[in-house]
């Protein structure tokens, strides 16, 4: 299927030029910021992206009969952390007849519309609406404005009703679609819902075949795992999970631009054994999937400097402590997300340190051992404090320490031991909290769980910051915008539609209040008892 129509380079400017966007859009790293003010002294977003591809290994530069453009709605630094992005361009470019490059939010999004500039793909310079496909990968809520952003500069409506048959069909995919793609409604084609290895393979199939984007829309109709708002309303299918054959997903590129600088990224396991009440990927709804160590170290190039274990349980996988030492053994670096404490003893974290670690980062998430409990959560204090010990033992630097807070029945003798455990954890060793308000999402136990408040969240906020200064570094999720991304989180299409206006009004905290207000509250779970999705759901 080819776009009959080809824009140039520079986008039209739209009506709401002016306006900065704020508080939804992530704060870009120190890198990235650096990076954004040598961009405006001497700004060509050609010689950049030349400049990105020079220090990439594993790059596909290809062309084909069809183009995708695979785009994220987030900055390169963060878009090439991703590995599911990665697999995807891979999946992609394995097909003869398809070609796929990555577009990616600009670091400076008000440059880019200041000077008409469209967004170019990383390989060949091309711009965002000379694809045949637009393909989003989106793994959070609030990157809703930058999917905006990167069809409004790009001169293509960001509304489907307003488009015409020569503009590129957009897709959705990516792990937000595993709790509420929704709100995307008004604004996509179609979605894949859930692990996308299998459907994509058969809308690849659809999109070779395709003469027209109705063409396209009719062979995905049918499709497992694909909902295309226009002909399935409000009824999304339900979440895909891929067999234990997917597996381990390996990433693509290397590069030292990124959050996980030079690191190849390999999912060894998907899914987790465990019942965590908050949690997406507990093991009802996905359950551990893990293959062989061969097949996972098979796939590790030599020229790889550091490799990243990445999943939701790591370090429940059985390989995981033999690949440690078999990395480490040829000489590099290394990186596992998702420690557990209660996995931990003194052999594991001495592979760590010998791979690199400095800091050791593990979850409470929760308060208090009370809450712990109740969220079926099963770590104990004693191995949340075990962690810190052998970390220091290892020689690392930093234990840090990541939390919910807001969870329902939470009380203020629950923050009182959050407070009193951290002073016990800053007398071992340096210690730093990551606080986040809990957002309750769909497809878990606590889907239908009430949001704090945002008076609430930041008098614990307060407390907090007020009784562990000095003694340990605090970090936090605002509770503004915790709300927002309950919001949407929650939110049916018209929340989709309420994002769009808050956007177009600035994307400050006070637009997406004003545009939320009229927004049913939890439409979502209206429409998931509507059309009986609780099992899908996940929720008791």
């Amino acid at each position: 299927m080819k776009n009959p129509r080809q824009v140039g380079t520079h986008a039209l400017v739209s009506s709401h030029k002016g306006k900065r966007r704020q508080g939804a859009s992530k704060r870009l790293p120190r890198g990235a910021r650096k990076l954004q003010r040598e961009q405006r002294r001497g700004w060509d977003p050609h010689a950049r992206r030349k400049e990105l591809l020079a220090e990439e290994t594993g790059t596909i530069v290809r062309t084909a009969q069809t183009s995708i453009a695979l785009c994220y709605p987030n900055p390169y630094h963060t878009a090439m952390s991703s590995l599911g992005y990665q697999v995807i361009y891979r999946m992609m470019n394995e097909r003869p007849s398809i070609a796929a490059e990555r577009v990616v939010l600009p670091d400076d999004v008000d440059e880019y519309r200041r000077r008409r500039q469209a967004p170019l793909a990383i390989e060949s310079g091309r711009p965002l609406s000379d694809f045949d496909l637009l393909a989003f990968s989106v793994a959070y809520d609030l990157d809703i404005p930058g999917f905006f952003d990167l069809l409004d500069l790009a001169n293509i409506p960001i509304l489907r009703s307003e488009r015409q048959a020569y503009h590129p069909p957009v897709l959705l995919g990516g792990p937000l679609t595993a709790s509420n793609a929704l709100p995307f409604g008004p604004f996509i084609d179609l979605a894949v819902i859930g692990d996308g290895e299998l459907a994509v393979a058969a809308l690849l199939d659809a999109l070779e075949k395709a003469t027209s984007r109705e063409d396209f829309l009719a062979r995905a109709d049918g499709i497992p795992g694909v909902w295309i708002p226009e002909l399935h309303g409000d009824r999304v299918p339900p979440v895909q999970k891929v067999t234990v054959g997917a597996l381990p997903a390996v990433g693509q590129i290397v590069t030292r631009h990124t959050e996980l600088s030079n690191m190849f990224l390999v999912e060894a396991s998907r899914g987790c054994p465990r019942f965590c009440k908050f949690c997406l990927v507990r093991n009802k709804e996905s359950p551990m999937r893990e293959p062989e160590l061969e097949a996972v170290l098979r796939h590790i190039p030599e020229w790889a400097p550091r490799v990243g274990f990445v999943g939701a349980a790591v370090s429940e996988w059985s390989g995981i402590r033999e690949a440690l030492r078999r990395v480490i053994a040829m000489g590099k670096g290394v990186g596992v997300s998702s420690l557990r404490a209660d996995r931990l003893d003194e052999e594991f974290v001495d592979l760590l340190a010998r791979g690199g670690y400095k800091t050791m980062t593990v979850a409470s998430d929760a308060p208090s051992q009370r809450l712990r409990n109740q969220m079926a959560k099963a770590i104990k204090t004693r191995h949340l404090l075990n962690a810190a010990r052998l970390a220091k033992a290892a020689g690392m630097k930093k234990l840090k320490l990541y939390v919910i807070i807001g969870i329902p029945g939470e009380t203020d003798d629950d923050i009182s031991e959050l407070i009193e455990f951290t002073k016990e954890c800053s007398a071992l060793m340096p210690t730093a909290l990551g606080l986040s308000p809990l957002v309750p999402k769909l497809h878990t136990p606590l889907g239908d769980a009430p949001f704090a408040g945002v008076s609430t969240v930041d008098r614990t906020l307060k407390r907090l910051r007020k009784e562990l200064g000095g003694v340990a570094e605090i970090r936090s999720t605002s509770a503004k915008w915790a709300w927002v991304e309950y919001r949407m989180s929650q939110g049916g299409q018209d929340a989709g539609l309420a994002a769009l206006q808050a956007w177009k009004n600035g994307g400050g905290y006070r637009a997406w209040a004003d545009a939320m207000a009229s927004v049913e509250e939890r439409a979502a779970l209206e429409k998931a008892n509507q059309f009986a999705l609780w099992p899908a759901a996940g929720m008791r």
